[in-house]
């Protein structure tokens, strides 16, 4: 009966540091506006001068846009499929005081290649008459970005 214990003693902490390295991180976080005009999508919007009247042709080239899709980069071990690993998603829209809406979605079923890196995407409807800032949490790791938009009367 010891032996059966400690044999599975011994398995159990042998197989501790392999759940530990499936440890995931988030690496980069890119924006892009859908241009309702052309159907297309503009370039990354991260860090850009911010944007006024979107939904009227205030996008790049005077284009409409209302949508926004995130398109959030991790990384993790190479050829692997961590079964526990996960990251959560909080996308607040901010435009006069108090208004506020968080969008919270949690991400899962991550399989990375060989490259050690997965892209997951949030398309936001409706979403550029207000502020964003996203905040995205992976593991030990967490990095968040914001998007100045306004809408005039």
């Amino acid at each position: 009966m010891r032996k059966r214990l400690s044999a599975f003693a011994f398995a159990a902490l042998a197989l501790a540091p392999a759940a530990q390295g499936a440890e995931i991180k988030i690496t980069d976080i890119k924006a892009y506006l859908f241009l309702e005009g052309g159907g297309k999508l503009s370039d990354n919007v991260i860090g850009a001068p911010a944007f006024v009247n979107l939904p009227k042709g205030g996008g790049p080239k005077g284009e409409m846009a209302t949508g926004v899709l995130f398109d959030l980069t991790f990384s993790g071990d190479k050829n692997s499929a961590p079964k526990f690993a996960t990251a959560t998603i909080d996308v607040t829209q901010a435009g006069k005081p108090g208004q506020q809406v968080t969008t919270h979605k949690a991400l899962a079923n991550f399989a990375f290649g060989a490259d050690g890196i997965e892209h997951k995407a949030l398309f936001l409807e409706n979403a550029t008459c207000m502020g964003l800032k996203i905040d995205v949490r992976a593991g030990k790791t967490q990095k968040d970005a914001k998007i100045e938009f306004s809408c005039k009367e």
